[in-house]
């Protein structure tokens, strides 16, 4: 395109005002009270939604399944502290009963009375529990997808002004970020919030009900805690803000190396690529610690103060039962359900954050869908237009610059006319297409179609009537076929499949096309790698005349064809252009000369106006580019050749085929195209260093577990204090106050020493893995992106969307697990020491349930591998919101909405799966604290009944294996996140397992740039039987200048990847000096050479940036200046209000496609190589910048060597030697004079080009 984009917020395209707001008192009175958080913070990055809008989307039946979860969640919560009241009520009985206990069979019947309600409540929580979990999963997976379909609509739905600033690989991050953080606040997280809510609610309903006194003691601990959290999420929210965003930027620059690998390669700038994505990894790495700290500090502030108000309560409780104010089961259960209550008060804090997130995440999501236009339901059937248009002093000014690119610009075009637009590179030639296909809006002035304002036409009317092919085609992943139609149905004359025939030979893309073993059925991999830039080009074509337009719309559309190719469809184009509209836009003016009006433009405005003929005779503009053009061909009679593939001016560089006897073993050849998943586990994080970290964490956490047998000590010393006569209560009660404040400093630290260790192990270790993957995926070759399960987008998706999954392995979850491993285990050892046949009965009851768990925890991990490795919806996702402008200009918005939908579809039945058997996992931990105490309980009343047991130690006993059940309640919601990350080792372990580097090559040499091509075979790996190089011979000098011309698809940019190393030949050899380039090191070989490709890839970051990507050495901006001149870039980077310093955005979209070129052109040539590589380097350049940079590139080729690939052929006339490739094989050797005279096939090649032949 011309002109730079938009600079316009995807978020917020209304206003700015609105990316900031102030939280109200109240609301961060709540967040302070409930969320350890971010909205206590002074600003937002959203105003949250209403927890009611969270269900905006929803259908009726997903809110019955909302409404009966939520309920059921409730139910659970109120259920929750009855096992507190069932204890509290078996020592109230033993309490009472006192020494009489042994044999009294009433007191037996009592107990078996509560060990009833136990059952009933175990059975209660488990089916409420289980109806819970599945019902609010199943709707939120449903909602999830149904707003991932929303989001990727409404961006379908967002106009060009708001999709420019971004990249793709950020929109990714933001939809599957947001998204994550809406089902994680939706599903069982909003359950747990209920939960806790209706626990903390009952809990100090029951303790009024059982002690009001030592009820009112424990009021004021609420606001304390509250102040507490308060004061972590003021200090934590900042940084988590921080660390967002730099994990944001972290995953474009993964999307925008890992999709342009190439380009990064052949530039060595892998390093450069791990350098940047490591600076914000080690940013995000140094946050998580300080977050962790945070978190942890205010966290045991948090315990240590319920345990100091526990103290408070106990002083006024025990001495009301000795005083006779209070039974002593009263102030237990009353003291147990405060002590509860608060402690889910704490726990239900990241949660009710998790909820506060999905409100603003959703709130930025629904900013998205809701500021696009609303959708259009687009008919098989569109009206047709008779396709005249009209500019009429239009003006455009993009955001982004100061400076109009349209001045009033008026030009007009009669209906089934044939126009051009021609002029330099940035004129506004492109930008009239943008303005045209409604994908700008003009500042002023007016455009005309069929006579109407372009406002008052419905844009997918308007783009169904035009047909686009642009400069720099875009092909989608799926078949040749499916890439034609895109949904699209046919209505005209014949059937489906003969217009696609039809198409397919306008554009001459029937031929190669019928090669291939699966013809139009053949499927395209991510960005249609198996195909030349020619032959997507045709396909672009094909695609473009598929729907019959009105209006077809030429922007470069025969840059990357051959002149013979060129040509053929040139003529099948203007066949096609019969009937309708026809608007040309080229550098290549040979193409352009049969137009009937040709509109030269400069500066925004109409400099000149007229046929070919007339513009030339006028001596002006247009003339001087046609001058500069132009091929003198002389008829030449055809002189008789023998048939076959060389000819005699091709002998003299030619050579029988030789093989090296001790052929270098290069593993780009032995490699597995991909490696099968690896069978590691998330337990491999802890062998990636930070061993001291690692062992902090786990022992603080280990520590920490000792506080529920800590606590059970505690509870035994207050039954002794209440079990005690009256005058000998208080040494108890004052021990138990000690020890209570011990254990809230011992939580307090312990606390606070995970938290930190944990985040500062986590995201380094994290770090390290995903730096060492990335470094290695950027040196796979070639034939390891070419297969669909190592594609390009797949790896990005795995990359961005595992990482966050693996990390569950060392963060704060893995905290909890020890925590409530260490607890389970000590609480265990406890009733063992204390009653080892009751203990061993827990120990059983444990492995049976262990053995349950572990049964659906392997279910649920095939079920979740199976889910992951067959979905393909993130890479479809990535997909759209990569290619959304051609998908708007064609109309084909709806084609992909249901593609991505069906994606969804495929993995319905797996999703169901997991949450079956997550549902079941879930129903088990909730219920198991019932069923725990039960078996204690009534196992131990029977040895109490028979006087081996004394009441103390039975409670003591009970409690103990009743936590060994909430333990398991507690470290629930961490199972399904370690499945995740046990699912997500295997595959992001795969990438981290690959061979450090494939640069077996040791020597490193200094070329002169001489170097012979003999008798090189080689096939596609992907395409097995289809050669696409034949005994190619070719050579150079040190110093001379070669080019290969040849028909799209023959071989040439073949040439170009296997001496770049991208790929190995299969027979065959490349030599550099005499040496095989295979024995060379990668490094040092890429070191000497430049590669301009054909289609320009610039990365996001400065102009300067871009043009020293994997430089070595010391390089000056003079350096800089030095080749941005000899590629003819200095003065419009000079133009630019940051020059040098100027971020060319996303894919460089803010320069047009000549100005990413012409910085391409000067990256290559800072870098001073002995062999250049030109790739259609000049395709995207008007005549003037042509010339200019074609003598700035005789001068820089001077002491070195260049091959050039070139339709233009104008740009290679002056080589030294020209080689005409065909089929894989040079048929042609030599001068341009040679080659004519010759009346070959570049002599062809030269006429159809010529400005001169009629």
């Amino acid at each position: 395109m011309d002109g730079p984009p938009c600079s316009v917020n995807l978020l917020d395209s209304e206003a700015k005002a609105m990316q900031k707001r102030k939280a109200s008192w109240s609301e961060r009175f709540v967040a302070a009270l409930l969320c350890k958080g971010d909205l206590a913070n002074e600003e937002l990055d959203a105003e949250p939604c209403s927890t009611k809008e969270l269900f905006r989307f929803a259908s009726p039946w997903e809110r019955i399944c909302f409404f009966i979860g939520i309920l059921c969640a409730a139910l659970t919560g109120v259920l929750m502290p009855l096992n507190t009241v069932f204890s509290g009520m078996v020592a109230d009985v033993y309490l009472k009963a006192g020494n009489e206990a042994t044999g009294d069979e009433s007191v037996l019947d009592q107990v078996f009375v509560i060990l009833h309600l136990y059952a009933g409540t175990a059975a209660l929580q488990f089916a409420f529990s289980l109806v819970q979990q599945y019902l609010l999963l199943s709707a939120t997976n449903s909602l999830v997808n149904k707003l991932r379909r929303e989001f990727v609509s409404a961006v379908l739905r967002t106009d060009a002004a708001a999709l420019d600033e971004t990249s793709a690989g950020k929109m990714s991050s933001l939809l599957n970020e947001n998204i994550d953080k809406v089902r994680d606040g939706l599903g069982e997280k909003i359950a747990l919030v209920v939960r806790g809510m209706g626990m903390f609610v009952l809990s100090i309903g029951l303790s009024f009900f059982y002690n009001w006194k030592v009820t009112l003691c424990l009021i004021p601990l609420g606001p304390a805690c509250a102040i507490v959290m308060g004061l972590m999420g003021k200090y934590s929210s900042s940084s988590l803000k921080e660390q967002m965003d730099a994990s944001t930027t972290a995953a474009a620059i993964v999307e925008e190396s890992i999709m342009n690998v190439k380009t990064v390669a052949a530039c060595n700038g892998q390093e450069d690529m791990v350098k940047r994505y490591a600076s914000f990894l080690s940013i995000s790495s140094r946050l998580g610690a300080k977050i962790g700290f945070i978190n942890g500090f205010f966290e045991g502030a948090f315990f240590f103060t319920i345990y100091l108000f526990s103290i408070v309560s106990l002083l006024i409780g025990v001495p009301d039962v000795h005083n006779g104010g209070a039974d002593a089961g009263s102030v237990i259960v009353a003291f147990g359900c405060i002590l509860l209550g608060t402690y889910y008060l704490g726990t239900v804090g990241p949660f009710m954050m998790a909820l506060l997130k999905a409100r603003i995440a959703a709130a930025v999501i629904y900013r998205t869908i809701d500021n696009a236009s609303a959708r259009e339901v687009v008919e098989e059937t569109v009206e047709k237009l008779r396709g005249s248009v009209s500019f009429e002093n239009v003006h455009f000014k993009y955001p982004t610059r100061e400076t109009p690119v349209l001045k009033g610009l008026s030009w007009r075009v009669e209906s089934q006319q044939t126009i051009a637009l021609a002029g330099h590179s940035g004129c506004g030639k492109s930008t009239t297409i943008g303005l045209l296909s409604k994908i700008y809006e003009k500042s002023e002035g007016t455009i005309l179609v069929d006579g109407k304002d372009i406002g008052t036409i419905d844009k997918n009317i308007l783009r169904r009537n035009i047909g686009v092919v642009s400069q720099e085609p875009c092909l989608f992943n799926g078949t040749i076929r499916e890439n034609i139609t895109l949904g699209r149905k046919w209505r005209g004359e014949g059937t489906e499949e003969e217009r696609i025939n039809t198409v397919t030979t306008i554009a001459q893309a029937s031929h190669f096309i019928e090669k291939l073993d699966d013809g139009l059925s053949t499927v395209l991999g991510d960005g249609a790698i198996s195909l030349s830039g020619g032959q997507k080009q045709r396909i672009a074509i094909a695609r473009a005349i598929f729907m019959d337009p009105s209006i077809l719309i030429l922007d470069e559309a025969t840059s990357a064809l051959d002149a013979q190719s060129e040509r053929k469809v040139q003529e099948a184009l203007n066949e096609a252009s019969v009937g309708r509209t026809t608007i040309m836009i080229a550098h290549r003016l040979s193409t352009l000369k049969n137009a009937d009006v040709i509109y030269v433009l400069d500066k925004g405005v109409v400099a000149e106006k007229g046929s070919h003929e007339d513009l030339v005779s006028l001596g002006g503009m247009y003339a001087r580019m046609a001058e500069k053009q132009s091929l003198y061909v002389e008829e030449v009679p055809k002189t008789k050749r023998e048939d076959k593939p060389f000819n005699h001016s091709l002998e003299r560089f030619a050579s029988r085929r030789s093989l090296l006897s001790d052929r270098a073993k290069s593993p780009i050849g032995e490699e597995k195209a991909f490696s099968p998943p690896s069978k590691s586990s998330f337990l491999r994080l802890y062998t990636h260093g930070h061993t001291r970290q690692i062992l902090s964490t786990v022992i603080f956490a280990a520590l920490r577990g000792l506080e529920i047998p800590y606590y059970i000590v505690l509870m035994g010393l207050l039954y002794a204090a209440l079990n005690a006569p009256p005058t000998d209560y208080w040494p108890l009660l004052i021990i138990f106050c000690v020890a209570s404040i011990l254990m809230g400093v011992a939580v307090w630290v312990t606390l606070t020493g995970s938290y930190y260790y944990s985040g500062l192990c986590s995201e380094g270790v994290m770090a390290r893995i995903r730096e060492q993957i990335l470094r290695k995926v950027l040196h796979r070759n070639g034939e390891y992106f070419d297969h669909e399960k190592t594609s390009n987008a797949t790896i990005v998706n795995d990359l961005n969307q595992h990482a966050s999954s693996l990390i569950a392995g060392l963060d704060h979850r893995m905290v909890l697990f020890v925590w409530c491993t260490s607890s389970f285990l000590t609480c265990l050892l406890f009733s063992i020491v204390a009653k080892w046949e009751i203990g061993l009965m827990g120990l059983g009851a444990s492995i049976l349930f262990f053995l349950l768990l572990a049964g659906l925890f392997y279910l649920m991990t095939i079920f979740m591998e199976k889910e992951s490795t067959t979905s393909r919806t993130a890479e479809l996702a990535l997909e759209i919101l990569e290619q959304v402008r051609t998908i708007q200009i064609m109309a084909v918005e709806g084609h992909f909405e249901c593609k991505y939908e069906s994606s969804q579809k495929e993995v319905k039945g797996l999703t169901r799966k997991v949450t079956v058997v997550q549902s079941f996992i879930y129903a088990f931990t909730q219920s198991s604290a019932f069923l725990f105490g039960l078996i204690a309980f009534a196992a131990g009343a029977e040895y109490v009944f028979d006087g081996d047991l004394s009441p103390l130690n039975l409670y003591l006993i009970g409690i103990s294996i009743e936590f060994c059940g909430c333990c398991l309640s507690f470290i629930n919601p961490t199972f399904p996140d370690l499945v995740r990350a046990n699912t997500a080792a295997r595959i992001l372990y795969t990438y981290f397992d690959l061979p450090d580097e494939l640069d077996v090559g040791d020597e490193k040499v200094e070329l002169s740039g001489e170097f012979t091509v003999t008798n090189i075979d080689f096939v596609y790996p992907t395409r097995p039987d289809h050669k696409v190089a034949r005994q190619l011979c070719i050579s150079a000098s040190s110093g001379e200048s070669i080019a290969l011309v040849g028909a799209s698809g023959c071989g040439k940019s073949t040439l170009i990847g296997l001496i770049e190393r991208f790929y190995e030949q299969s027979a065959g050899t490349i030599k550099l000096d005499g040496i095989d380039h295979r024995t060379i090191s990668m490094h040092n070989l890429r070191s000497q050479i430049s590669l301009v490709g054909q289609e320009p890839v610039l990365f996001q970051g400065s102009i300067t940036e871009n043009i020293l990507l994997g430089c070595e050495g010391e390089l000056s901006l003079d350096d800089v200046r030095s080749a941005c001149a000899m590629a003819n870039a200095s003065s419009f980077i000079e133009d630019l209000p940051e020059g040098y310093d100027t971020n060319v955005g996303s894919k460089g979209r803010s320069l047009s496609g000549g100005q990413k070129q012409r910085i391409a052109i000067a990256r290559a040539l800072v870098r001073k190589p002995k062999i250049l590589l030109l790739d259609e380097a000049t395709s995207a350049l008007d005549g003037e910048s042509e010339r200019i940079v074609q003598e700035a590139l005789g001068k820089a080729a001077e002491g070195r060597t260049s091959i050039a690939i070139a339709h233009r052929l104008s740009s290679i006339k002056d080589v030294s030697r020209i080689y005409f490739i065909e089929d894989g094989s040079v048929i042609e050797c030599g001068t341009h004079e040679d080659l004519i005279n010759l009346s070959g096939k570049y002599a062809s090649y030269v006429k159809a080009q010529s400005l001169d032949q009629k």
